[in-house]
């Protein structure tokens, strides 16, 4: 079935739940490049995730702060890296199942209420200075053990609460959102950490977490979740089938794969990499990030504006040539200014191929299957960072932090010169 009858069909689908649920008007515009701000449920999650999200990249730098005051060490700031998202990739795919047979909405209320209790318990061990290392691994993989299961829900849930026609414009919007909070969260998380500490991070983080717990709870979801009567096992084995069998989602999540494991942690090791080769201190950090946040909102707004487009693949390969190639040039770079212009490239060029990623990837998956699909997705996407983090830390420990993210951004460079002469992403324009 092709993305246009899928559309069609879903269309039929969409009655009377919107009855009574009005949108704020915007601006005819504003509509026209975000499409996805034309649906009631959109506009309240937005707003809720605004703020969450902000809180969200208050924790991932302070988290990489805090491990490495307590160690000095790259391998380290690497290694809780690694083990944060280490349950996601033995978890997320048996989460899936989960997902898909109970309400996605309920169960992301409750792993929202859990992150933020984390936060908050993180953020009280700093301020008492009962932190260490051990407490660290041990909440971030408590931490991961719940993203296991909020991720695949959350990717789900976006087409309950808004279909798949406008899919492709609120993929975009939520990663723009995800960067703009990059771009703005960096930067007060600098500020915390440079005049109140770095617990005060974690705890701001878990306050954050309320306007997005409301914003899930007062959703009306649009399209009806569907289930299958079966086993578990036998539903989990389904939805590995689908994805063996449907080759366009294989390959997605292949490439997926390859750029968390090589282009990623890049950002993990930016701790080490600010205070070393820059002299920075946390608001040099915060700098760094949120230049590659904005370098990424100005992607998402791009890409969105371009969801209409049929043939979205160019934004793929553009978005890994850019993105490659400005990683591969700061890590020859050692002056702070050019470094700021060309994390803002590498965020542009990642935001345009991922969210472009996403969104084939949703709009292929059956209702049914849809929790399972993104959940083997997801483990093969971001399950796969903490092999790159651990593989960045080691060899940035026994090399350089700008080494490894030079020779990162080589091999995913590589990779998709190799998917393009192969054409095998061809067939998804």
């Amino acid at each position: 079935m092709s993305e246009k009858d899928i559309l069609a069909e879903e269309d039929l689908e969409i009655t009377a739940v919107t009855a009574g649920a009005v949108p704020v008007q915007l601006p005819g515009k504003v509509v026209s490049i975000f499409p996805a701000l034309a649906h009631r449920n959109y506009q309240i999650y937005f707003i809720g995730q605004t703020i969450s999200l902000v809180g969200f990249w208050l924790q991932a730098v302070g988290i990489g702060w805090l491990v490495y005051e307590l160690t000095r060490s790259a391998f380290w700031v690497g290694t809780v890296a690694a083990i944060s998202g280490l349950p996601f990739l033995f978890l997320a795919t048996p989460a899936g199942v989960l997902v898909d047979r109970v309400s996605r909405q309920k169960l992301l209320v409750i792993t929202q209420i859990f992150e933020g209790f984390i936060a908050a318990v993180l953020g009280f061990l700093v301020i008492s200075g009962k932190i260490n290392l051990p407490l660290v691994i041990v909440l971030a993989l408590i931490n991961g053990i719940i993203g296991s299961f909020d991720l695949p829900a959350r990717f789900a849930f976006i087409v309950e609460m808004i279909g798949k026609r406008d899919l492709a414009s609120a993929v975009s919007l939520n990663a723009g959102l995800f960067n703009a909070a990059r771009f703005i969260g960096p930067t007060v998380a600098g500020l915390i950490i440079a005049t109140l500490g770095v617990g005060w991070a974690f705890v701001f983080n878990g306050i954050s977490f309320l306007p997005g717990i409301w914003a899930v709870a007062v959703i009306r979801p649009v399209i009806k979740q569907r289930s299958e009567d079966v086993h578990p096992f036998q539903s989990l084995k389904d939805g590995l089938a689908f994805i063996l069998k449907d080759r366009k989602i294989f390959y997605l999540s292949v490439f997926g794969a390859v750029s968390s494991i090589f282009l990623w942690p890049y950002q993990t090791l930016m701790p080490p990499i600010a205070q070393q080769v820059f002299g920075a201190g946390a608001q040099g950090l915060g700098s760094l990030l949120s230049a590659a946040g904005a370098g990424s909102l100005v992607g998402a707004i791009f890409t969105s504006a371009m969801s209409k487009k049929e043939n979205r693949l160019p934004f793929i390969y553009w978005g890994i040539a850019i993105s490659a190639l400005s990683l591969v040039a700061f890590s020859q770079n050692h002056n702070f200014i050019l470094a700021h212009v060309l994390l803002f490239l590498t965020g542009l060029g990642s935001l345009m191929f991922v969210s472009t990623l996403n969104t084939w990837v949703q709009i292929l998956s059956p209702d049914r299957m849809r929790g399972r699909i993104m959940a083997v997705y997801l483990t093969m996407f971001v399950g796969m960072m903490p092999i790159g983090n651990a593989l960045a830390g080691a060899i940035a420990e026994k090399t350089s932090s700008l080494f490894a993210i030079g020779l990162g951004a080589v091999v995913v460079l590589l990779a998709g010169i190799y998917f393009y002469f192969r054409g095998v992403l061809s067939n998804f324009s």
